[in-house]
């Protein structure tokens, strides 16, 4: 009896939790009005009706963004993810109806709503995640719709989802068919008879064979992972959404355990990067808890960029793996102030405490860059629909 209540227990646990993540994804469709769309999902045609243009100032109402981000990004507007959300007031011109009092009074109710703590049930909600906007969208579209959706983000140098996890039963997506309208193009310089010769490739990119940096995070850090990753490949633009970005909320809904790829395409420049064609992974979440998505990644990847708090015991085990692998790896430490470390042949360690992005970032470049100078694994997105345990979209 004992042991058929302990195999209930995980069940009614995952029971639960289910139920929950249902609750929540399905209030935040009713936010963006997508309630009916889950099931009946959204196609091109509903994208190409003629309608008035909507009004971006002062901002846009939670029940319009979803249109106004497809909007723009139908437009190939690349700032699409960028929208100004209001919310309705729940008393509006209260403040013209508080009544006169004398000065002492009113500096007594200036101290006194200044030491009140709202109480947070009564507190302004939080306005929708911007990814939480574009993933909802993701979801209640259909497989044309989702196309379209993947080559535009594509054109505005966004990060596309290549691991997607349902999100109730959190089963994994891997919507490989969306790529398919994707081509990629790049410049290589070559050294030949001392003369430095440029190749032009363009390629589908779903064909393309190119060295894979996957980033993973141990942990809840201060340190953005996204923003690293953008630093490597452009300070100019954010291909992967972190949490400075304009309209970032402390909470999101549908982007744990998300997986996100970009490419770094090089223009054939001494001040290029990366010398060829490289793409980069990378998986939100406390990586610990995303097992299936992890042993992908790890998998296909040319190298692993683990980030971690401090050497926990509890992080150990994680460690010893990764290390174990014939994988390069490279370890930041976030609470280490320390240089960097080879352990062995591929295996590195930097410590970050006291040290600038941009510093990190160069180091981390060349450590990445004097890796793939030597052999290493390849990765091609076709290979992905011979990975088990995912369903292929």
């Amino acid at each position: 009896m004992d042991e058929t209540r302990r195999k209930q227990l995980p069940k009614s646990s995952d029971e639960s939790t289910m139920k929950t993540r249902e609750a929540e994804f399905s209030s935040l469709l009713g936010r963006l009005c997508l309630q009916d769309k889950y099931r009946q999902k959204l196609t091109p045609a509903d994208f190409l009706k003629i309608r008035p243009p909507l009004k971006q100032e002062p901002g846009t109402c939670e029940k319009d963004v979803v249109l106004m981000f497809s909007q723009r990004l139908m437009l190939l507007d690349y700032t699409a993810r960028y929208i100004p959300i209001t919310q309705d007031d729940p008393d509006p011109g209260q403040s013209d109806l508080v009544p006169q009092s004398s000065t002492v009074e009113a500096e007594k109710d200036v101290f006194a709503s200044f030491l009140c703590v709202p109480d947070s049930s009564e507190s302004k909600q939080q306005s929708v995640h911007p990814m939480d906007i574009q993933m909802a969208l993701f979801h209640c579209s259909d497989s044309f719709l989702k196309q379209n959706l993947i080559t535009k983000l594509s054109q505005c140098q966004y990060a596309l989802p290549l691991l997607v996890p349902d999100p109730v039963t959190m089963n994994i997506q891997c919507p490989l068919w969306t790529f398919r309208q994707i081509k990629k193009t790049w410049k290589t310089t070559g050294n030949q008879d001392n003369s430095n010769t440029v190749t032009l490739k363009t390629v589908p990119i779903c064909n393309a064979t190119t060295p894979m940096v996957s980033f993973f995070r141990l942990g809840s850090l201060s340190l953005s992972k996204s923003q690293l990753i953008n630093n490597l490949i452009s300070s100019r633009h954010n291909t992967f959404y972190h949490r400075d970005c304009q309209g970032s909320t402390k909470t999101r809904h549908l982007m744990e355990g998300v997986a996100e790829i970009a490419w770094y395409c090089p223009a054939g420049k001494s001040n290029d990067a990366f010398t060829d064609c490289t793409a980069f992974c990378n998986l939100h979440g406390d990586a610990r808890l995303l097992e299936k998505q992890r042993s992908i990644l790890s998998e296909k990847s040319s190298v692993t960029v683990v980030l971690i708090s401090a050497r926990s015991e509890s992080d150990r085990k994680f460690i010893e793996d990764l290390m174990k692998s014939k994988k390069p790896l490279i370890l930041l430490i976030v609470e280490e102030k320390s240089n960097t470390v080879q352990f062995t042949k591929g295996k590195y360690s930097i410590g970050l405490k006291d040290r600038g992005q941009s510093n990190v970032s160069e180091e981390l470049k060349r450590i990445i860059q004097n890796i793939l100078a030597g052999p290493h694994d390849s990765f091609q997105l076709e290979s992905m629909a011979t990975v088990s345990g995912i369903r292929r979209t």
